[in-house]
């Protein structure tokens, strides 16, 4: 509730709920659910999506651990539903070794016969992020464009982060102008690339990028925010804070933010803020 009441007070508008970090959809009660929306009441902070990342490969080798998989995010969408988002975010999955088109139609196969029944049924959308991990295999536009050729239905779509192209030296703006009536939603993140080390180290060494909190890494955050507001986008985007910079270290599960944490909350509303129209701000 701390940590609800404190973004409400800083401004925000909702939250995500992180499901891998708080419950398990196998196991929820209408107890519990019922007492997330009471919370979500009595703080003020409406929940705009709920985000099913870990353990939830969809495209996993093993076509009965699969079958688990899409069983699992099936209830992961109703849980969303009833909290009366209208939005899931996941990952894509992936199949280590496996050809890249073998995985896109191995994706897309899983959406529209096993999640669009649902998606549909519901009207809610799900959407990967871009996140660069052995779980996540659709990171790149290219693959993007295979992925929505096979499932042209919009229900699928992205939760675009640009922070992740950045770091893969892919143009954020473009690409989300090329994609801009697929992403569903997104976060707010930025990141910094840190140019001697890089030289040092190069592309496949560490510390030459990091995630930083909107406004302090490279972004050019008012021609992003224009593309999305040209194309019309009306769903969610979190601030996503992975800013070491502005945290303290292993207090993920206290009750209330550490105050480093909370400073880059609210320097990532002010920035943000400003190149918001009042009505969205």
């Amino acid at each position: 509730p701390q940590k609800l009441a404190f973004a409400t007070a800083t401004g925000y508008e909702g939250v995500v709920i992180p499901l891998d970090d708080f419950f398990d959809p196998d196991k929820l009660t209408d107890s519990q659910i019922d007492q997330i929306m009471a919370t979500s009441r009595e703080t003020g902070a409406r929940i705009i999506s709920i985000e099913c990342m870990w353990g939830l490969n969809h495209i996993h080798p093993n076509p009965a651990e699969r079958e688990k998989v899409h069983a699992r995010f099936i209830r992961c969408l109703e849980f969303a539903h009833r909290l009366g988002c209208k939005f899931c975010g996941t990952f894509s999955g992936g199949m280590p070794g496996a050809p890249a088109d073998r995985q896109v139609k191995e994706f897309a196969s899983a959406v529209n016969e096993k999640y669009m029944p649902v998606l549909e049924k519901l009207d809610i959308g799900m959407g990967w992020e871009n996140y660069p991990t052995a779980e996540n295999f659709a990171t790149v536009p290219a693959i993007w464009e295979k992925i929505f050729d096979l499932v042209p239905n919009h229900h699928l779509g992205l939760e675009f982060d640009p922070s992740h192209l950045i770091r893969q030296y892919i143009d954020p703006i473009a690409t989300a102008w090329h994609f801009r009536d697929r992403i569903l939603a997104g976060h707010a993140k930025d990141t910094e690339i840190v140019q001697p080390v890089l030289e040092q180290v190069g592309i496949h060494g560490q510390g030459w990028w990091r995630y930083r909190i909107p406004g302090q890494g490279l972004l050019d955050w008012p021609k992003f925010i224009t593309v999305l507001l040209q194309a019309g986008f009306h769903g969610g985007f979190a601030v996503e804070h992975e800013d070491d910079f502005w945290d303290v270290p292993n207090t993920e599960k206290e009750p209330d933010f550490p105050q480093a944490r909370k400073d880059g909350f609210i320097l990532a509303a002010r920035f943000l803020r400003q190149y918001l129209p009042a009505r969205l701000a």
